[in-house]
C-alpha cells in the first residue's frame, strides 16, 4: 500500500493545549461500521493486542463517523 501525499493533512494543536489524550480501549475498535454518536475529527484511539504485544492506533475521520488504522 503506497500513501498518497494528497491525502494527507494536519491540523494544529491549538495554543494553550500542550497535552495528547490517546484513548485506550480494551476491546478491537470496528472499523466496519461508523461511529454513533459521531467523535471529534483527529481523535486517537489505542489498542493493546497482547497477542501481537503491540498497541494499534486509529484516528476518527474527517467526517467524525468512521476509524482509520494508522
Amino acid at each position: 500500500m503506497t500513501i498518497n501525499r494528497t491525502s494527507l493533512s494536519a491540523t494544529p494543536i491549538q495554543e494553550g493545549a500542550n497535552t495528547v489524550v490517546i484513548e485506550m480501549r480494551s476491546d478491537l475498535p470496528r472499523t466496519d461500521r461508523e461511529l454513533d454518536p459521531p467523535q471529534p475529527p483527529g481523535k486517537i484511539i489505542g489498542y493493546y493486542n497482547g497477542t501481537s504485544g503491540f498497541v494499534e492506533l486509529y484516528v476518527v475521520s474527517y467526517s467524525g463517523t468512521a476509524l482509520l488504522p494508522i
